[in-house]
């Protein structure tokens, strides 16, 4: 499961990865998003019990990114 968290942090844009690594610091009571990138992204050293409730966030923050891309679209 950690290979498809790091592919769906991938995926987002510079924006999303900021707000997602927030989104973790804030869930899980972490010190920084320094931290959460440097050892649970890269590192793949995410403890199994919140493995399943990162991916329900990154898959929420990746909807709306793709929702705000295609709305840019559709104004254009």
């Amino acid at each position: 499961m950690t290979e498809n968290i790091r592919q769906m942090f991938s995926k987002m844009n510079d924006e999303t990865r900021d707000q997602a690594l927030l989104l973790l610091k804030s869930e899980f009571n972490l010190e920084s998003t320094k931290f959460v990138k440097k050892n649970w992204i890269i590192g793949g050293r995410i403890p199994e019990k919140n493995q399943e409730r990162i991916v329900q966030i990154f898959q929420n923050l990746l909807r709306t990114q793709v929702f705000k891309i295609n709305q840019i679209r559709v104004e254009l």
